[in-house]
């Protein structure tokens, strides 16, 4: 490994930087399907209740894919999996303006769940906890507000397109700014691990490692330390955050 130059920037700011705005991007572009609803209604005479259940389907799928995506993320690594969400997501956008067929749309929004799905913030929660340990929580909260910024940005943005040119030409503008903004840079600056290009954890005391603690990654107590589904199931703190999350 060529050796690396010190920054005073911590990598995982960058990392962080990269994961938030692929998670601006997948939810922004979700947030602002409500604003084709009027617009196709018109352009193909179909129901607005129609239109908003296939709208629906991918906050519904969504959840239920969750798991499927959590298994992909620790097999083939969270990047690979929300940049090919990423992907998904774009080719599913810039097809929308070619539907002719109710059948057409709910295709497209079925498959476009399960992009969203594998680009949104559960699954780049893995990678910024992997690279914070002290600030994780400041950090995870930065990751999800990435999503509500998109929201922000992104809808007055997408309607702006609408009134200027189109609804096809809006969700052009999505799907061009996933695949020339959003995928580069995910790519370029998301890694998995601080260990895969030598840097240490953020808040990792190295003097306490023969203690036995400080690394979240080598402690032996499984509440602290990084583990997969089958160990983590064997916790009460995630029987407790499920319960949590259920009420």
């Amino acid at each position: 490994m060529a050796p690396r130059i010190k920054s005073r920037i911590y990598h995982g700011w960058l990392v962080l930087i990269g994961c938030s705005l692929v998670v601006f991007g997948a939810s922004g572009s979700q947030f602002s399907f409500g604003v084709f609803l009027k617009p196709m209604a018109e352009e193909f005479g179909w129901s607005r209740s129609m239109l908003a259940t296939a709208f629906g389907i991918t906050f519904m799928l969504t959840g239920l894919l969750r798991p499927i995506a959590g298994y992909l993320a620790d097999r083939y690594g969270p990047k690979m999996v929300s940049l090919s969400g990423i992907v998904l997501m774009a080719a599913m956008i810039l097809l929308l303006p070619y539907i002719q067929t109710l059948t057409h749309l709910f295709l497209i929004f079925s498959a476009m769940s399960f992009g969203l799905t594998l680009s949104a913030g559960s699954t780049l929660t893995k990678v910024v906890s992997s690279w914070f340990y002290r600030r994780r929580g400041v950090t995870l909260g930065l990751l999800s507000a990435g999503g509500s910024i998109g929201g922000l940005v992104l809808v007055p943005s997408s309607s702006l397109f609408l009134v200027m040119a189109g609804w096809e030409q809006a969700y052009q503008f999505l799907g061009i700014l996933l695949l020339l903004v959003i995928l580069p840079a995910g790519y370029l600056l998301i890694v998995n691990r601080p260990q895969d290009i030598g840097v240490v954890v953020e808040g990792y005391d190295t003097s306490t490692t023969s203690k036995g603690v400080g690394d979240p990654g080598t402690h032996n107590n499984l509440e602290f330390a990084d583990s997969d589904f089958s160990q983590a199931i064997r916790t009460a703190f995630f029987w407790k955050l499920t319960l949590g999350y259920f009420v």
